[in-house]
Protein backbone atom coordinates (compact mmCIF):
# COMPACT_ATOMS: atom_id res chain seq x y z
CA UNK A 1 0.00 0.00 0.00
CA UNK A 2 1.56 3.16 -1.32
CA UNK A 3 2.72 5.59 2.01
CA UNK A 4 0.38 9.06 2.28
CA UNK A 5 2.61 11.75 0.90
CA UNK A 6 3.16 14.83 1.91
CA UNK A 7 4.29 17.84 -0.62
CA UNK A 8 5.72 20.76 0.47
CA UNK A 9 6.76 23.41 -2.39
CA UNK A 10 9.81 24.53 -3.12
CA UNK A 11 9.81 26.80 -6.18
CA UNK A 12 10.28 30.65 -6.80
CA UNK A 13 9.95 32.66 -3.74
CA UNK A 14 10.27 30.34 -0.95
CA UNK A 15 12.65 30.11 1.70
CA UNK A 16 12.87 27.45 4.11
CA UNK A 17 10.88 24.41 2.53
CA UNK A 18 13.50 21.90 2.95
CA UNK A 19 14.36 22.26 6.99
CA UNK A 20 10.40 22.83 7.22
CA UNK A 21 9.75 19.49 5.62
CA UNK A 22 12.91 17.74 7.80
CA UNK A 23 10.89 19.76 10.79
CA UNK A 24 7.50 17.28 10.19
CA UNK A 25 9.02 14.57 9.37
CA UNK A 26 11.15 14.53 12.64
CA UNK A 27 7.71 14.64 14.51
CA UNK A 28 5.99 11.90 12.84
CA UNK A 29 6.27 8.24 13.13
CA UNK A 30 9.12 6.94 11.45
CA UNK A 31 8.70 5.84 7.81
CA UNK A 32 5.00 6.04 7.94
CA UNK A 33 4.72 8.68 5.08
CA UNK A 34 6.84 9.87 1.98
CA UNK A 35 7.97 13.48 1.77
CA UNK A 36 7.88 14.85 -2.20
CA UNK A 37 9.30 18.71 -2.82
CA UNK A 38 7.38 19.97 -5.70
CA UNK A 39 7.86 22.62 -8.11
CA UNK A 40 5.05 24.74 -10.15
CA UNK A 41 5.83 22.18 -13.15
CA UNK A 42 4.40 19.53 -11.12
CA UNK A 43 1.30 20.82 -10.23
CA UNK A 44 0.95 21.81 -14.07
CA UNK A 45 2.00 18.74 -15.99
CA UNK A 46 1.69 15.54 -13.27
CA UNK A 47 -1.88 14.34 -12.77
CA UNK A 48 -0.54 11.64 -10.63
CA UNK A 49 0.87 14.67 -8.20
CA UNK A 50 -1.78 14.53 -5.68
CA UNK A 51 -2.41 10.65 -5.41
CA UNK A 52 -2.29 9.78 -1.85
CA UNK A 53 -1.18 13.37 -1.04
CA UNK A 54 -2.62 13.94 2.68
CA UNK A 55 -0.93 17.45 3.56
CA UNK A 56 0.47 20.19 1.23
CA UNK A 57 2.80 22.82 2.66
CA UNK A 58 3.38 25.93 1.74
CA UNK A 59 6.99 27.53 3.42
CA UNK A 60 7.82 30.90 3.86
CA UNK A 61 9.40 33.13 1.70
CA UNK A 62 7.53 35.95 -0.94
CA UNK A 63 4.12 35.95 -1.88
CA UNK A 64 4.02 37.69 -5.28
CA UNK A 65 5.98 34.78 -7.10
CA UNK A 66 3.84 32.12 -5.88
CA UNK A 67 1.24 33.95 -7.60
CA UNK A 68 3.21 34.57 -10.95
CA UNK A 69 3.64 30.72 -10.85
CA UNK A 70 0.82 29.10 -9.11
CA UNK A 71 -2.24 31.29 -10.46
CA UNK A 72 -4.60 30.22 -12.45
CA UNK A 73 -4.44 25.67 -12.96
CA UNK A 74 -2.17 25.21 -10.50
CA UNK A 75 -4.28 26.91 -7.60
CA UNK A 76 -6.99 25.45 -8.89
CA UNK A 77 -5.46 21.93 -8.01
CA UNK A 78 -4.21 23.11 -5.03
CA UNK A 79 -8.04 24.00 -4.07
CA UNK A 80 -9.47 20.93 -5.46
CA UNK A 81 -6.99 19.05 -3.03
CA UNK A 82 -8.09 20.71 -0.03
CA UNK A 83 -11.90 20.39 -0.93
CA UNK A 84 -11.23 16.85 -1.43
CA UNK A 85 -10.31 15.92 1.79
CA UNK A 86 -6.48 17.58 1.77
CA UNK A 87 -5.07 19.90 4.30
CA UNK A 88 -3.21 22.62 3.67
CA UNK A 89 0.01 24.47 5.83
CA UNK A 90 0.71 27.56 5.18
CA UNK A 91 3.72 29.12 7.28
CA UNK A 92 4.40 33.24 6.61
CA UNK A 93 4.01 34.00 3.13
CA UNK A 94 2.25 30.57 2.84
CA UNK A 95 -0.04 31.98 5.30
CA UNK A 96 -0.57 35.51 3.41
CA UNK A 97 -0.43 33.76 0.24
CA UNK A 98 -4.01 31.48 1.56
CA UNK A 99 -6.19 34.36 2.39
CA UNK A 100 -8.82 35.99 1.13
CA UNK A 101 -6.58 38.96 0.59
CA UNK A 102 -3.45 40.29 2.02
CA UNK A 103 -2.51 43.78 2.87
CA UNK A 104 1.61 44.17 3.53
CA UNK A 105 2.78 47.24 4.15
CA UNK A 106 -0.38 49.11 2.99
CA UNK A 107 0.23 52.69 2.82
CA UNK A 108 3.93 52.33 2.69
CA UNK A 109 6.14 51.84 -0.57
CA UNK A 110 6.76 48.72 -2.02
CA UNK A 111 3.42 47.59 -0.81
CA UNK A 112 2.09 44.52 -1.43
CA UNK A 113 -2.01 43.81 -1.43
CA UNK A 114 -4.73 42.47 -3.14
CA UNK A 115 -7.07 39.63 -3.51
CA UNK A 116 -5.53 35.89 -3.62
CA UNK A 117 -6.94 33.07 -5.65
CA UNK A 118 -7.42 30.22 -2.93
CA UNK A 119 -8.94 32.48 -0.70
CA UNK A 120 -9.14 29.19 1.88
CA UNK A 121 -9.42 31.92 4.90
CA UNK A 122 -11.98 34.56 4.55
CA UNK A 123 -9.40 36.90 6.15
CA UNK A 124 -7.23 39.83 5.35
CA UNK A 125 -3.37 38.80 6.13
CA UNK A 126 -2.43 42.03 7.40
CA UNK A 127 1.65 42.32 7.84
CA UNK A 128 4.14 42.92 8.65
CA UNK A 129 4.11 43.83 12.56
CA UNK A 130 6.63 46.40 13.34
CA UNK A 131 5.24 46.35 16.84
CA UNK A 132 7.04 43.35 17.64
CA UNK A 133 10.51 44.25 15.76
CA UNK A 134 11.02 47.85 17.66
CA UNK A 135 8.97 50.03 15.30
CA UNK A 136 10.95 48.73 12.14
CA UNK A 137 9.19 46.85 9.20
CA UNK A 138 10.18 43.75 7.52
CA UNK A 139 13.50 44.10 5.04
CA UNK A 140 14.49 40.51 5.19
CA UNK A 141 17.35 41.31 7.40
CA UNK A 142 18.01 39.88 11.07
CA UNK A 143 17.10 42.68 12.64
CA UNK A 144 13.50 42.12 12.02
CA UNK A 145 12.95 39.13 12.93
CA UNK A 146 12.02 38.94 16.73
CA UNK A 147 11.12 35.78 19.40
CA UNK A 148 7.25 36.57 20.30
CA UNK A 149 4.90 35.17 22.77
CA UNK A 150 2.21 33.88 21.45
CA UNK A 151 -0.93 31.87 23.47
CA UNK A 152 -2.76 28.98 21.85
CA UNK A 153 -6.71 28.78 22.30
CA UNK A 154 -8.73 25.89 23.62
CA UNK A 155 -9.23 24.92 19.75
CA UNK A 156 -5.80 23.86 19.75
CA UNK A 157 -5.13 22.96 23.31
CA UNK A 158 -6.67 21.99 26.62
CA UNK A 159 -5.09 23.94 28.73
CA UNK A 160 -3.11 27.22 27.06
CA UNK A 161 0.37 26.76 25.99
CA UNK A 162 2.65 30.29 26.37
CA UNK A 163 6.24 29.84 24.13
CA UNK A 164 8.33 32.80 22.50
CA UNK A 165 8.24 31.59 18.72
CA UNK A 166 10.03 33.15 16.00
CA UNK A 167 8.41 35.92 13.91
CA UNK A 168 10.03 37.37 10.89
CA UNK A 169 8.06 39.20 8.30
CA UNK A 170 4.55 37.48 8.89
CA UNK A 171 0.73 38.60 9.45
CA UNK A 172 -1.91 38.81 11.96
CA UNK A 173 -5.70 37.70 10.58
CA UNK A 174 -8.19 40.34 10.37
CA UNK A 175 -11.73 38.59 10.00
CA UNK A 176 -14.57 40.71 9.09
CA UNK A 177 -16.41 38.31 11.80
CA UNK A 178 -14.06 36.70 14.47
CA UNK A 179 -17.22 35.44 15.69
CA UNK A 180 -18.18 33.06 12.71
CA UNK A 181 -17.36 29.28 12.53
CA UNK A 182 -15.09 29.49 9.70
CA UNK A 183 -12.93 31.77 11.96
CA UNK A 184 -11.37 29.15 13.95
CA UNK A 185 -8.09 31.02 15.91
CA UNK A 186 -5.73 28.60 17.32
CA UNK A 187 -2.97 30.90 19.09
CA UNK A 188 -3.12 34.58 19.89
CA UNK A 189 -0.01 36.79 19.74
CA UNK A 190 0.23 37.96 23.21
CA UNK A 191 2.71 41.05 22.75
CA UNK A 192 0.12 42.95 20.29
CA UNK A 193 -2.94 45.30 21.28
CA UNK A 194 -6.13 43.00 20.96
CA UNK A 195 -4.09 39.91 20.78
CA UNK A 196 -4.68 38.95 17.26
CA UNK A 197 -4.82 35.81 15.54
CA UNK A 198 -1.91 34.33 15.00
CA UNK A 199 -2.42 30.73 13.61
CA UNK A 200 -6.12 29.65 12.44
CA UNK A 201 -7.79 27.58 10.54
CA UNK A 202 -10.61 26.80 8.22
CA UNK A 203 -12.48 23.98 6.94
CA UNK A 204 -12.95 23.68 2.94
CA UNK A 205 -14.94 21.17 1.63
CA UNK A 206 -13.61 18.31 2.99
CA UNK A 207 -10.64 19.59 3.79
CA UNK A 208 -9.01 22.19 5.99
CA UNK A 209 -6.29 24.84 5.71
CA UNK A 210 -4.26 25.75 9.01
CA UNK A 211 -2.24 29.01 8.28
CA UNK A 212 0.18 30.24 10.55
CA UNK A 213 2.11 33.96 10.68
CA UNK A 214 4.70 32.66 12.81
CA UNK A 215 7.55 29.65 12.57
CA UNK A 216 7.21 27.40 14.62
CA UNK A 217 9.31 24.97 13.16
CA UNK A 218 12.50 27.66 13.62
CA UNK A 219 14.57 26.79 17.19
CA UNK A 220 17.39 28.02 18.82
CA UNK A 221 19.67 25.90 16.93
CA UNK A 222 18.05 26.89 13.57
CA UNK A 223 17.98 30.56 14.40
CA UNK A 224 21.62 30.45 15.52
CA UNK A 225 22.42 28.73 12.20
CA UNK A 226 20.67 31.32 9.84
CA UNK A 227 22.68 34.38 11.95
CA UNK A 228 26.04 32.22 10.89
CA UNK A 229 25.92 33.79 7.49
CA UNK A 230 25.61 36.97 8.79
CA UNK A 231 28.65 39.45 9.83
CA UNK A 232 26.63 41.05 12.63
CA UNK A 233 25.94 37.58 14.15
CA UNK A 234 26.43 39.34 18.32
CA UNK A 235 23.55 41.88 17.86
CA UNK A 236 20.42 39.13 16.50
CA UNK A 237 21.63 36.48 18.43
CA UNK A 238 19.89 37.32 21.56
CA UNK A 239 16.36 36.70 19.69
CA UNK A 240 17.98 32.85 19.14
CA UNK A 241 18.11 32.81 23.05
CA UNK A 242 15.24 33.85 23.73
CA UNK A 243 13.59 31.14 21.50
CA UNK A 244 15.74 28.95 23.63
CA UNK A 245 13.78 29.88 27.35
CA UNK A 246 10.40 28.17 26.32
CA UNK A 247 12.07 25.43 23.50
CA UNK A 248 10.04 22.53 24.36
CA UNK A 249 6.62 24.69 24.62
CA UNK A 250 7.46 25.91 20.99
CA UNK A 251 7.61 22.18 19.73
CA UNK A 252 4.63 21.20 21.94
CA UNK A 253 2.75 23.79 20.06
CA UNK A 254 4.34 22.91 16.95
CA UNK A 255 3.28 18.90 17.33
CA UNK A 256 -0.17 20.02 18.28
CA UNK A 257 -0.81 21.96 14.84
CA UNK A 258 0.43 18.84 12.85
CA UNK A 259 -1.75 16.55 14.83
CA UNK A 260 -4.60 19.60 13.95
CA UNK A 261 -3.41 18.83 10.28
CA UNK A 262 -4.69 14.99 10.90
CA UNK A 263 -1.00 13.51 11.11
CA UNK A 264 0.22 10.60 13.23
CA UNK A 265 2.81 11.72 15.85
CA UNK A 266 5.47 9.66 16.61
CA UNK A 267 5.54 8.48 20.95
CA UNK A 268 7.18 11.41 22.88
CA UNK A 269 7.11 12.82 26.38
CA UNK A 270 4.67 15.38 25.62
CA UNK A 271 1.59 15.51 27.61
CA UNK A 272 -0.71 18.24 26.47
CA UNK A 273 -4.38 17.51 25.64
CA UNK A 274 -5.31 18.43 21.78
CA UNK A 275 -8.04 21.12 21.83
CA UNK A 276 -11.83 20.82 20.85
CA UNK A 277 -11.25 22.00 16.72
Amino acid sequence: MPKPKILTYIDAGTVGGSHLMRAIAQQLVPAAHEFQAVMADDLRQDPTLFDDAVLFVMPGGADLPYCEALNGAPNQRIRRFVEEGGVYLGVCAGAYYACRELAFHAGMRGAICGTRELSFVDAVAVGSLPELTGGIPYDATPRTAAATGIRTTDCLSAVPLTPRVHYHGGCRFDFADPASPAARILAVYTEIEAEPPVIVSASVGQGKAILSGVHLEISERECKEALREHSDMAAHVHVCDRLAETGNERLEVFRLLLAHAGLELRQGRWKTTPGSC
